[in-house]
């Protein structure tokens, strides 16, 4: 006669081996993701701070996208000055020949094709565009600042109105960047990059000596200017740049905090796996010997 554990024994026993077997398949699941929380449940009290630091860590992600973004412009503006300025000194370059008392007048006529050249780069670099953006436009970025028009004094004119109020600013309040419209940055308020290189050019073309001087002293204050604007932009990337190392530090330390809380030890859980499998067969092997038994092993 075999003797059957009671139902109270198989009930206690069935619990018993569905809970190692729920400890088997979390640990598992623990390892392969990589993962020991997977939802509140599985971390109640520590599930508060980790909602915290997911957050936090989103908010300086976004912030260090967009710091991309705005380096990528301040470069961009930093570039395009550059080339301002170098265009500004090959126009002093010119006029330097063209008040020369061995140039012809045919000859001054030939230096302002080329500085009618340099204008239409001047034009380009003050249109320069960033994903999408004309840079220099101020508020209304989807038109360029400056077109072509040969009966302004300057040869152009201001296609959008010159205003710009987007500062970048981190989240301490810090002011990161600040875009510059290209009024601020061509326009010296003593002398107008395009319309220097106009008078320039009207010069040489009337084959006027001494407006050919005078643009040339001018050149050299437009110079000055465009250089103390391109610093302005050097600063602003060296504050992007800082930035970005400040959020890229922050960003590691909460990735940090939340793998604290949420990762899975892998020794840990290959441990704990190996004792769940010999928990469950030891517990299989009991309840088969049990099953086995026969009234006389009872008697003896």
């Amino acid at each position: 006669m075999t003797i059957n554990s009671t139902s109270s024994g198989s009930s206690w026993f069935l619990n018993g081996l569905a809970e190692v077997q729920r400890q088997q398949e979390k640990t598992q699941r623990d390892i392969s993701s990589g993962y020991r929380v997977h939802n509140a449940s599985d971390a109640p009290l520590e599930t508060p701070r980790l909602v915290t630091l997911s957050s936090r860590l989103a908010a300086f992600q976004n912030w260090q996208s967009n710091l991309a973004q705005v380096k990528a412009e301040a470069q961009a503006g930093d570039s395009a000055i550059g080339s301002a300025v170098s265009l500004i000194e090959n126009a002093r370059v010119l006029a330097v020949r063209g008040a020369t008392a061995t140039t012809t007048a045919a000859g001054r006529a030939t230096l302002a094709d080329q500085v009618q050249s340099l204008q239409s780069e001047l034009l380009s670099a003050a249109n320069t565009t960033v994903a999408g953006r004309y840079i220099f436009a101020g508020d209304q970025d989807q038109a360029p600042p400056y077109v072509l028009d040969p009966a302004s004094t300057s040869g152009v004119t201001a296609a959008t109105p010159q205003t710009s109020t987007r500062v970048v600013t981190a989240p301490d309040g810090e002011q990161i960047f600040r875009s510059l419209t290209a009024t601020q940055v061509f326009d010296d308020p003593s002398a107008s990059a395009f319309g220097v290189l106009q008078e320039l050019q009207n010069a040489l073309r009337n084959n006027d000596v001494p407006g050919i001087s005078g643009a040339l002293l001018s050149l050299q204050e437009v110079s000055d200017w465009l250089n103390q604007q391109q610093g302005i932009y050097g600063n602003s990337e060296q504050r992007i740049s800082d930035a970005q190392s400040a959020a890229g530090n922050e960003i590691l330390s909460l990735q940090s905090g939340i793998a604290a809380i949420r990762d899975t030890d892998i020794a840990q859980a290959a441990t704990d796996l190996t004792r769940e499998n010999t928990s469950q067969s030891a517990a299989l092997a009991a309840q088969a010997q049990i099953s086995r038994k026969t009234l006389f092993d009872y008697l003896g």
